[in-house]
């Protein structure tokens, strides 16, 4: 039996958590009372990056990583109020291996967003986003800068000045209910109310694609929609 992959959305303040379930696990547990799950497949487009220098330094601690596996998004609904900075758990996103890690996330709307360097030369981080602008300027390991709270809902591009190469996507969204896929595209998210909700699939910055669903309490509805990216782009 192959390797299924779960997500489970169980609070609205965090980033997409992913769970390996294996062959000889349990079986998953029904939805969360009155609500239903959403679980299926999309497609992962493959991502361009920028080139790299090969290390910056004699290694391990200053070799150049490989970036994350490329993902996508999907969430579900929209509408949700901005959620209060000073009350929400701050997500966060390191730079690690002189990458972005991790090179795609999904957040609600209000989240603060905490960068920590890992790294042993100095980064920086910086978007140009009409959903956020910032700069937090070079900082070093230990020196974290302020979060930054993404309050509009958008696709936020996050660049680091020092290394060029590194690149990474944040999905601000209205809705309590994402998930990021797997590298194959299997995603899971749990939660959802029942009705009928309109499903937003981020393939690329330069394509998302939209589903309708309706689910039940208690319904846990599987799709497929592998053939999503051969719409036109949007």
């Amino acid at each position: 039996m192959r390797t299924a992959w779960v997500l489970s959305m169980s609070c609205a303040c965090l980033l997409g958590m992913r769970v390996a379930v294996t062959a000889g696990d349990p079986p998953a547990a029904a939805p969360q009372a009155g609500t239903a799950r959403i679980v299926g497949r999309v497609p992962v487009l493959p991502r361009k990056s920028a080139s790299a220098v090969k290390d910056y330094g004699p290694p391990p601690a200053f070799k150049v990583e490989p970036p994350d596996p490329a993902s996508s998004a999907v969430w579900v609904g929209s509408g949700a109020p901005v959620l209060d900075a000073g009350k929400v758990a701050a997500a966060r996103i390191e730079q690690r291996g002189y990458q972005f890690r991790p090179a795609l996330s999904v957040v609600q709307a209000g989240t603060p967003v905490v960068f920590p360097n890992e790294d042993q030369l100095y980064h920086s981080v910086f978007s140009y986003s009409p959903a956020k602008r910032f700069d937090l300027g070079r900082f070093r390991k230990g020196e974290e800068p302020n979060a930054v709270v993404l309050d509009t809902p958008g696709v936020v591009q996050l660049f680091c000045e020092v290394h060029e190469h590194m690149r990474a996507n944040v999905i601000v969204v209205d809705t309590p209910w994402f998930a990021v896929t797997d590298p194959e595209g299997r995603f899971s998210i749990d939660g959802v109310a029942p009705g009928r909700h309109s499903v937003s699939i981020w393939l690329s910055p330069k394509q998302t694609l939209t589903r309708e669903v309706e689910v039940k309490a208690g319904q846990v509805l599987e799709v497929d929609w592998t053939d999503a990216a051969k719409e036109p782009a949007k």
